[in-house]
């Protein structure tokens, strides 16, 4: 039997100049329809500045905008500081509880198992559930589950051996909607001003790749976890 494989999307930048230039025509369209939700320098698929949400809630945003030539545009996921910080200490504490399961407890730990969930009037299985199973206790840990273990380590690492960062624009070419670039910016939240103050940065050094020659100061970042955070608001 033949197999099939899916074709890889085309990357926006290999696309024809006229195809681009289309594509860039049709998204400031959409940003002028958008303006009077996002101010005109932008647009998005997602809410922005959303009512009564937690400033815990608003620390990475989504949007679309074009670059200073007819023939491109920016797909980026702009980030804060604190929020990029979680997510090191997050992957760090992951990669280090990992390291210590033996490969027959790390493939313990990823597998997953489905039972039926529903049927049709005829018997059919029309949708699966997955099996919930008992965590598994370690020694090595103390009597934690890996996913406690993960949750101690990465509470020790924002305390005790913080991750650096920085200020950054990072772009990838991989995309098949416009190029990709993703921002992390030291603000205390993702709104329309934080957005705008990237876009003006970005296009100030020219549209690409940058990191700030000092990383954000200690005292920007957060001392607990994320889920720590969310769990005290």
């Amino acid at each position: 039997m033949t197999r099939r494989f899916k074709k890889k999307p085309t990357p926006f930048i290999s696309l024809p100049r006229h195809k681009r230039s289309d594509e860039v025509i049709r998204l400031k369209g959409r940003i002028k329809r958008d303006s009077d939700e996002y101010g005109g320098m932008f647009t998005s698929h997602l809410v922005l500045d959303e009512p009564d949400r937690p400033d815990l809630y608003k620390q990475w945003f989504d949007f679309y905008f074009p670059a200073q030539d007819r023939f491109t545009f920016w797909n980026a996921e702009i980030v804060t500081a604190r929020k990029a910080f979680w997510e090191e200490a997050h992957d760090l504490a992951y990669q280090r509880t990992a390291a210590m399961l033996t490969p027959e407890e790390h493939a313990a730990e990823s597998k997953m198992e489905f039972e039926p969930a529903s049927f049709s009037s005829t018997g059919k299985i029309l949708s699966y559930k997955l099996i919930e199973r008992k965590q598994m206790q370690y020694e090595k840990f103390n009597g934690l589950t890996f996913y406690e273990q993960w949750e101690k380590l990465e509470s020790e690492i924002v305390r005790e051996s913080p991750p650096i960062i920085y200020e950054s624009f990072r772009l990838d070419r991989s995309y098949a909607y416009g190029i990709g670039l993703f921002i992390i910016l030291d603000v205390d939240v993702i709104n329309r001003a934080a957005i705008e103050q990237a876009i003006t940065q970005f296009r100030l050094i020219g549209e690409t790749d940058w990191q700030a020659a000092i990383p954000v100061p200690r005292e920007r970042l957060p001392v607990v976890s994320e889920k720590e955070a969310l769990a005290a608001i």
